[in-house]
């Protein structure tokens, strides 16, 4: 019998999450990435006596806009506070998080789920810190450390234990990722370790209200491996239930080569990082006015622009929903929309074209160098007949990731269509002319020659005809030798 059907699986997670600052939380080193380890540290990224955290304000800006697009309710008056553990990466023996007394609490985020959207609820949003980076070469015993990423600004993002499957928690963090990059809160590149959680896994019995044991995997920093490990820990504790064990809080690895999970540390609570308020940091007041401004600065948010993607611009749902997937793609979308006049137009164009281009060369929107109007143009030339679909596919890519005027392009590559009707006409008379066969086919009924002449003819105009007027042209002309 399969878990689903035994045990309803209950889901928390832990997301943490790089704020896009220049510089650290609590000093003046640049946060950077790939750079040679220890390069940009301070005497506050080394803890040595006596320098003292001084809080970075873009930071704190970059985390009430995250919550405030959940959402949540952002305290006033929020506390920073110690928390110790030992490990060679962290100088100072604790880190600098907040417990008692988080930045914001409350608040929601929906998600797309099996039987359609479901909003998760928000436990609370702090701020923290983040730790060093231990390395470990093969076959050296020793463990160096890099502290480039010691101070390095963080939210910690705990969602109530209300999802329900790995494909759940999979879907969650890809909604966390497109929102906090929607409002510039963060890049979430999971490669660079801007997006990483831990899963909190508990199984119950189907019917049941109250929790189970649950354990934590630590550190998922790919949605492939998120879900394959929690859907290796719920076999994990579901067989372990199914034989009458019991499962043991616990902080879990996973091995993701392996598709394993293993032992960390057992019964791990709050209490064992022995939290109290840094006595070097004054709470952390904002003023109702200052929230206020901070959520006058959000844009429309991705929900919202679906929806009225879908009807200001008529754009059925699934078309809107790609769009709006990036904020930078559907801003582009709309202003090349404004510049043409016909949306879905531009959006076939888009979805069809635009992304193809950005998947072969793996790239993201942000990197499009075309302006809107650009684009539009280039449409235009296809709509007036100057140029062939064809050849815009041809010029769209060179277009996108260096810029530049489509009508100028399109001049000194000499791809302007073939428009003039007299010599569009004596093209189909030499294809018609110069294979017999063909025709004959044709007016025996064998309809495939018709696509075998419209090739001649584009060969012979250089790819520069309208097809549909060379189809309508020749269809026209062998009419009368069926």
């Amino acid at each position: 019998m399969s878990a689903r059907l035994e045990f309803e699986t209950v889901i928390g997670l832990e997301v943490h999450v790089q704020l896009a600052t220049r510089t650290k939380l609590f000093s003046s080193a640049d946060v950077s990435y790939g750079d040679a380890p220890n390069h940009h540290v301070t005497e506050v990224c080394l803890a040595l006596p006596g320098a003292l955290p001084v809080l970075n304000g873009r930071a704190v800006e970059l985390a009430v806009r995250a919550a405030l697009a959940v959402g949540c309710k952002v305290q006033p008056h929020s506390v920073f506070a110690r928390k110790h553990y030992f490990y060679p990466d962290l100088p100072k023996a604790y880190q600098i998080s907040q417990y008692e007394e988080p930045l914001a609490t409350g608040g929601w985020l929906e998600i797309d789920a099996a039987e359609g959207p479901r909003r998760i609820g928000i436990t609370r949003i702090h701020m923290e810190e983040d730790a060093g980076k231990s390395l470990h070469e093969p076959g050296d015993p020793e463990t160096q450390v890099d502290l480039n990423r010691a101070g390095v600004p963080l939210v910690e993002i705990v969602s109530e234990p209300e999802l329900r499957s790995a494909e759940e928690a999979g879907a969650y963090l890809r909604a966390w990722r497109l929102l906090l990059r929607w409002v510039g809160a963060s890049d979430a590149d999971m490669e660079k370790g801007q997006l990483r959680c831990d899963a909190n896994v508990s199984l119950r019995p189907r019917g049941e209200t109250r929790l189970g044991t649950r354990t934590e995997i630590k550190n998922l920093n790919s949605f492939r491996f998120v879900e394959a490990a929690i859907r290796a820990e719920v076999e994990r504790q579901a067989k372990l239930l199914r034989a009458g064990g019991k499962v043991q809080q616990a902080t879990l690895g996973f091995d993701p080569e392996r598709g394993r999970l293993f032992v960390m540390r057992v019964k791990e609570n709050a209490d064992d990082y022995r939290y109290f308020p840094d006595p070097d940091l004054v709470p952390l007041i904002l003023s109702e006015e200052r929230i206020e401004a901070i959520r006058r600065t959000l844009p429309e948010l991705p929900r919202a622009r679906e929806q009225r993607l879908q009807q200001e611009h008529a754009l059925p749902a699934e078309d809107a929903r790609t769009l709006a997937s990036s904020r930078a793609l559907a801003d582009w979308t709309e202003a090349a929309a404004r510049a043409h006049g016909r949306a879905q137009s531009v959006a076939n164009w888009v979805l069809r074209d635009v992304l193809a281009a950005l998947r072969e060369r793996d790239a993201e929107p942000e990197a499009i160098r075309l302006t809107p109007e650009g684009f539009a143009a280039l449409l235009r030339l296809v709509d007036a007949g100057r140029l062939t679909a064809r050849s815009a596919r041809s010029l769209l890519p060179e277009l996108l990731f260096s810029g530049g005027d489509p009508e100028a392009l399109v001049r000194e590559r000499g791809l302007e269509a073939v428009s003039d009707a007299g010599a569009l006409e004596r093209a189909v008379d030499e294809a018609l002319a110069a294979n017999p066969k063909a025709v004959e086919a044709f007016a025996a009924g064998d309809a495939k020659s018709l696509n075998f002449l419209m090739g001649r003819v584009m060969r012979r105009t250089g790819g520069k005809a309208d097809p549909a007027r060379v189809r309508e042209l020749l269809s026209e002309k062998l009419g009368g030798r069926r």
